[in-house]
C-alpha cells in the first residue's frame, strides 16, 4: 500500500493521545473521578485502529515492529502493567502482517496489557475496516463481553470515529511524537502523585 497522509487517521491518533492523557490523570491523580477514566476508555480502540493502519502502511515492517517493541521495553519502569500495552500492539500488529502466527500471538497475548479481550477487539476493528461495517460493530460489541462487568464497555464510543469517511483537520503528529509521549506523560504523571 503507498504511503500517503490520511486526515482521518491522524485525527484518531490525537484522539487516541488526548483520551489517554485524560485517562491517565484519572488513573494517577484522581483516581476516585470514574468519569476520567471513562473517557479514556476511548483511547485504546484508537491505537489499534492507528496499528492497523500502521502495519499496512509501513514501508519497513522489521523496524515498524522494533519501535513498538523497543517503546514498550522503555517504558516497563513507569506502566501501572510491565508487560504494558504496547507488547499487545506488537502481537495484534505482527499477527495481521503474517496470519500464519495468529494462534501463537493469541496465547502469547494472555501475558500483557488488555490480553485476548483486545487482541480480539483489535481483529474486530480490523474486520470493522476491511471486511465488513455492521459483523465487525457486532464483534467489537461481542469482545466486551471478555470483560464484563467493566466500564471497558465505553470503548464502543469511539466505533464512529472509524466509520466516518473523512476526518477534522488537525496538525500533522510528528512521526515519533507518540513514541516520546507515552512514557514521559506517564513518568510525569508519577511524579506530580508523589
Amino acid at each position: 500500500m503507498a504511503h500517503t497522509f490520511s486526515e482521518k487517521t491522524n485525527m484518531i491518533k490525537w484522539i487516541g493521545i488526548v483520551t489517554m492523557t485524560i485517562d491517565h490523570i484519572g488513573y494517577f491523580l484522581f483516581p476516585g473521578m470514574l468519569w476520567l477514566r471513562i473517557i479514556g476508555r476511548i483511547a485504546f480502540p484508537c491505537f489499534l485502529y492507528t496499528i492497523i493502519e500502521g502495519t499496512q502502511r509501513t514501508h519497513n515492517y522489521p523496524r515498524y515492529l522494533f519501535r513498538l517493541l523497543l517503546l514498550g521495553v522503555l517504558s516497563m519502569p513507569v506502566t501501572p502493567n510491565t508487560w504494558n500495552v504496547l507488547f499487545l500492539l506488537a502481537l495484534f500488529s505482527f499477527s495481521l502482517k503474517y496470519r500464519r502466527f495468529f494462534l501463537i500471538c493469541l496465547l502469547l497475548s494472555f501475558f500483557v496489557e488488555y490480553s485476548v479481550y483486545g487482541f480480539l477487539f483489535g481483529w474486530a476493528l480490523w474486520w470493522m475496516k476491511e471486511r465488513n461495517d455492521a459483523q465487525g460493530i457486532g464483534l467489537s460489541a461481542a469482545a466486551q463481553l471478555l470483560v464484563l462487568p467493566s466500564i471497558q464497555i465505553f470503548s464502543l464510543l469511539s466505533l464512529p470515529l472509524f466509520l466516518v469517511e473523512g476526518g477534522i483537520r488537525l496538525p500533522r503528529m510528528p512521526k515519533y511524537f507518540f513514541y516520546a509521549f507515552y512514557p514521559l506523560h506517564q513518568l510525569i504523571l508519577i511524579c506530580l502523585a508523589m
